[in-house]
């Protein structure tokens, strides 16, 4: 087979693989900004109420979400294997391991007042993003649970239920959005903290839909977890947080890094927050793109390597990265060339769609930087290697650039702070070294592979 047709080939069932999961994260994301639109259309307060709580619980969601992800992988491994017990044994771990970190935010509500106030947020500001936050939290047991049965699910190749529910939930959090940001049936009007409420209870909500459908869906039957349950054991999630922690470490580490920049700027006004916020949930829709193309690269090289077959792990790995820069490169133009009706749609606020337009130009210089560390990490995650993106996502992000973004926001080049294009600026910095870094090291472990 020639190289080209092979890369057709392989490219077709990535595609195949990955577009539900692709769909289901667009759905996702759309709940923020559904979030972002309607509190924009209920003022600029409102919006920037958002945006800092987004900043907050984002970073933590994808920090745990990533850690449960660990059943991805390893349940990829033993479908390849054809081990139809460890599938049901590690997917049963795995909601156990969601469920106890699902309760961790909860934790941490009560400090948000201090952390808000310590950044110099606005006091009526921090008020309504703890309410906010509150609602989130409230729901996080539910969307972490529900993140590791969708791993399960996706990973024994069921990604379009996936896809399905998602779009409920879509439907349900816009339906609470509109009765909770501004008050129908007699609630009261809660403006931007209502949208955290909305979350909230929409996280439960699909939570029951994936549940009664992995319960009653014949495809699940061979894997099938609603019987015969069991404590979790030592061994098995000691061996799901080996693999977990770095991997939501990573994540944390680059989600932070983006969403932290809403409260860092937070000192330079309403207008900026809500700037960074649109220009920000634009780029997180275009990202679900090769994210999702990149969890699908994870159950690919998994369940090859699972066949003992490292040939075909390297080959799905660069033609998942190859794939990714191509959408990547696909979504550069219609970014630029749309951006001021982007931002429209986002905001009535003349200064806040002027400014985030601009913004939007940095969205797309990123995308084949953005597209190409994400798919090597999805391949890495499939050779079970997690530690080594996590160490340069900590020192491409924390140590370079976001150091590098706050003196230029805060201080720019000749004394004039640059405000949130110097944060940005470190964000872009960031972003091309992890993704020249991650690429070397799956060359390596390929390579390491096939030894």
């Amino acid at each position: 087979m020639t190289p080209s047709a092979r890369f057709i080939r392989e490219s077709r069932s990535l595609l195949r693989l990955a577009s539900p999961i692709i769909l289901s994260q667009i759905a996702q994301i759309l709940v923020g900004f559904l979030d972002t639109v309607m509190s924009g259309h209920a003022g600029a307060a409102e919006q920037a109420v958002v945006a800092i709580g987004v900043a907050l619980w984002i970073p933590m969601f994808v920090g745990l979400s990533s850690t449960v992800q660990a059943v991805s992988p390893i349940i990829a491994h033993h479908v390849g294997a054809r081990d139809h017990a460890a599938v049901v044994r590690d997917a049963r771990e795995g909601i156990w391991l969601a469920a106890l970190f699902g309760l961790a935010p909860l934790l941490l509500v009560p400090f948000a007042p201090a952390v808000l106030t310590f950044a110099g947020i606005e006091p009526h500001l921090a008020e309504r993003t703890t309410v906010f936050l509150w609602g989130i939290g409230l729901g996080m047991p539910a969307a972490l649970v529900y993140r590791s049965l969708a791993f399960y699910s996706s990973s024994i190749n069921q990604t379009t239920p996936i896809m399905v529910l998602s779009f409920v939930a879509l439907g349900v959090n816009a339906l609470l959005n509109w009765v909770l940001i501004y008050g129908h049936f007699g609630l009261p009007a809660m403006g931007g903290a209502g949208c955290g409420w909305a979350t909230g209870i929409g996280m439960w909500v699909g939570l029951l839909l994936l549940f009664f459908w992995t319960r009653r869906a014949a495809a699940y039957k061979p894997y099938y977890l609603w019987r015969d349950w069991a404590l979790p054991t030592r061994a098995a999630q000691l061996r799901l947080l080996r693999l977990g922690v770095p991997m939501g470490t990573t994540g944390f580490a680059e989600v932070a890094a983006f969403s932290s920049i809403a409260v860092l700027v937070g000192r330079f006004g309403e207008v900026q927050i809500a700037a960074h916020q649109i220009a920000l949930n634009f780029a997180a829709m275009v990202f679900m793109l090769p994210m999702g193309l990149s969890a699908a690269i994870t159950i690919r090289v998994g369940q090859s390597l699972g066949a003992r077959d490292p040939l075909a792990a390297q080959r799905v790995a660069w033609i998942g990265i190859a794939l990714g820069l191509v959408i990547a490169a696909l979504a550069i133009v219609p970014i630029i060339l749309l951006r001021h009706q982007i931002a429209a749609v986002y905001s009535a606020d003349a200064a806040v769609r002027a400014l985030a337009a601009t913004l939007l130009l940095f969205a797309a210089f990123w995308q084949l930087f953005d597209a190409t560390q994400v798919c090597a990490i999805g391949a890495l995650r499939g050779y079970k290697i997690t530690l080594m993106p996590m160490v340069l996502m900590l020192g491409a992000f924390w140590a370079v650039g976001v150091p590098i973004g706050t003196w230029l926001g805060y201080h720019g080049l000749d004394g004039e702070p640059m405000r949130v294009f110097g944060f940005w600026i470190g964000l872009v910095i960031g972003l091309v070294l992890v993704s020249v870094g991650l690429a070397i090291g799956l060359r390596r472990a390929a390579d390491d592979a096939l030894r």
